[in-house]
């Protein structure tokens, strides 16, 4: 199964490539007007070429949407406070720079004072991290394939059922029921669809090692990858928001299917299908609503720029001594740990990781409480653990999470934290520091302040911890995209994603699923063949996904011809290539887990 921005440049190089075929005179005009119609109702044309993903989403139990609903929720709240770090940076210093001059006692008062209803909101999203965190790491939004688990095709969602029986026949139907422009432009999207899943899905199953249903997850990872690689090559597919407003139709409400491409789709499935035998077909109308919501929310994820450098005179500071350089306010053990940063960086290392240092304990609101003369920004230093560990979206509890234990990091050095810099179990220095952010601060009193080398301390830790975040940021969507949840943007030569981009040695397919599959997907199988294997290796060693495109463009157009000439249907393809190249589709005889596997190859007319 092919991912969305995959199947929309295969559709657009399809109709390109039908509008310039030398076909056969007396198909001429129904060549141009379907082109013609595929241009004027682009809806209803993409629409059939995702239409594997409406039934997937339509079928599914959401989990997956809500997921990335969550991440997305929390990505931004991360980037808000990146960004209002950034803010209050800004005010802090320009402040500092001139410290004389009128205003610049408020606004750094004003600046400090933002960093409560910071605490107050970051503190608050903790619980929902730690559970997005958890259920992440056991990858159950990628659900088992029902082939693998010997369930009869009368349990099978309609996502696995539209992709493995009847497949070439649903396409030749869809014609058959289309009489109007848009439900032939729908028409032809379902039978490019068709071609890239055959060809494409050819692709995957070597770079992965074998079919979806046996390394779900690798074959995940993979098609995303695929997806990224397009959209770094194909501008009109890079933004996800832009195929979901090219899948929006005029004259229904925003996110909806319009009553003419349903009556479609279930003529066309109808005609293909003895539904009694199968599951009720799902509401269509439900999975194209998810897919649009799933397009929307991809581009949540986009990394911001990277944080200004400090004004100069305080850079000069800062790096002056050599002997004596600024000290992080993030320690190795506050850190994000190496597998946190996502599979990409570290595959080896994505299930389990180093221990941590025994680095000192991060900053206490009693070890950074300042003298009278800054009181108005006690408590900033105080708080830097906590906002850092907030920021950094957990980063050092994802080793615990992954078994399933609370964070005992937590506990241990950012709850003190809190507590210390919030509580009234203070000094009596400290209570006077905090009540002191309430009182006026003068000029001649800030400018006595400006001058103590604690300020310069602050900036350089407020411009450490944005700097963190911002690499936090990325952490965090490394994570998401190992976990398969996003693309993996601007990550293609990380090593997670690059071995999908080029067919292995190991030509032989496909390779039985891994018993610890969430543990190693990040590398090629290593179990045995499920035999029979398939020796053909149709895509060269080394090739990328460039390779399967153009013939899959070849291959809708040459199905084109023979549908509009009347020629009939002869062999129905699985579209997850499952057994190999241009294999037909079928159906176990016994257990999928047989040695070897029976394999039925079923007849055109067999569902």
């Amino acid at each position: 199964m092919i991912d969305a921005r995959t199947h929309v440049v295969a559709l657009s190089d399809q109709i390109d490539a039908l509008a310039a075929a030398p076909v056969h005179p007396r198909l001429g005009a129904a060549r141009d007007q379907l082109v013609a119609e595929c241009a004027d109702h682009r809806a209803y044309a993409r629409l059939g070429a995702l239409l594997d993903h409406v039934l997937y989403q339509a079928e599914s139990d959401g989990a997956e949407i809500e997921l990335l609903a969550e991440a997305s929720e929390m990505w931004t709240e991360g980037v808000d406070l990146y960004n209002e770090i950034g803010r209050i940076r800004t005010e802090i210093e320009s402040a500092l720079v001139d410290p004389s001059a009128p205003g610049s006692a408020s606004r750094f008062c004003d600046a400090t004072l933002s960093f409560r209803q910071l605490m107050n909101h970051a503190k608050s999203t903790f619980t929902e991290m730690d559970s997005l965190g958890k259920r992440l790491r056991k990858m159950s939004h990628i659900p088992r394939h029902p082939r693998q688990q010997d369930e009869p095709v009368s349990q099978w969602g309609w996502g696995d059922v539209f992709l493995a029986r009847r497949t070439d026949a649903l396409a030749r139907a869809a014609f058959g029921e289309a009489g109007t422009a848009q439900t032939r432009a729908m028409a032809f999207g379902i039978l490019s669809g068709y071609s890239t899943n055959v060809h494409g899905s050819t692709y995957l199953t070597q770079v992965v090692g074998g079919p979806r249903r046996s390394h779900r997850f690798r074959d995940r990872i993979a098609r995303n990858t695929v997806g990224s690689w397009f959209g770094e090559r194909y501008p009109d597919v890079r933004s996800c928001r832009g195929i979901a407003d090219s899948l929006r139709f005029s004259g229904v409400p925003d996110g909806t299917l319009p009553g003419e491409a349903i009556d479609f789709v279930t003529r066309t499935l109808e005609s293909t299908y003895d539904l009694s035998q199968l599951a009720a077909v799902p509401d269509l109308g439900r999975g194209y609503a998810r897919l649009i919501t799933q397009l929307e929310l991809l581009d949540t994820f986009g990394q911001p720029a990277a944080p200004t450098l400090p004004a100069p005179q305080f850079i000069t500071k800062m790096f002056s001594d050599p002997a004596h350089p600024p000290q992080s306010p993030t320690t190795p053990e506050t850190a994000t740990p190496p597998y946190a940063h996502g599979p990409g960086v570290v595959p080896t290392s994505y299930s389990g990781g180093p221990g941590f240092g025994g680095g000192p304990k991060p900053p206490t609101a009693t070890d950074s409480t300042a003298d009278s003369e800054n009181a108005c920004g006690s408590f900033c230093i105080a708080v830097l653990a906590f906002l850092a560990f907030a920021g950094l979206l957990g980063g050092p509890c994802w080793g615990e999470w992954a078994d399933g234990k609370a964070c005992t990091f937590w506990e241990k050095h950012v709850a003190d934290n809190w507590r210390n810099a919030f509580t009234v179990d203070l000094t009596q220095e400290e209570k006077d520091a905090l009540a002191a952010q309430n009182q006026p601060l003068t000029t001649s009193d800030f400018a006595a302040a400006a001058a103590v080398p604690q300020m310069d301390e602050l900036v350089a830790q407020l411009f450490d911890l944005q700097v963190r975040l911002w690499e936090a940021l990325g952490k965090a969507s490394a994570f998401l995209s190992g976990c398969g949840l996003i693309y993996p943007e601007g990550r293609l030569d990380y090593p997670l994603y690059r071995q999908f981009l080029t067919v292995p040695t190991d030509t032989v397919q496909p390779h039985r699923p891994e018993r610890n599959d969430v543990g190693t997907f990040y590398r090629y199988p290593q179990t045995e063949l499920e035999y029979p294997v398939d020796f053909s290796a149709p895509v060269p060693v080394g090739a990328g996904p460039g390779r399967f495109l153009p013939v899959s463009v070849s291959d809708c157009v040459q199905r084109w011809e023979e549908i509009a000439d009347g020629s009939p249907g002869v062999k129905n393809l699985d579209l997850d290539a499952d057994r190999g190249v241009a294999h037909p589709c079928w159906s176990t005889v016994g257990s999928i887990d047989d040695d070897p596997v029976d394999v039925n190859i079923l007849a055109y007319p067999d569902q």
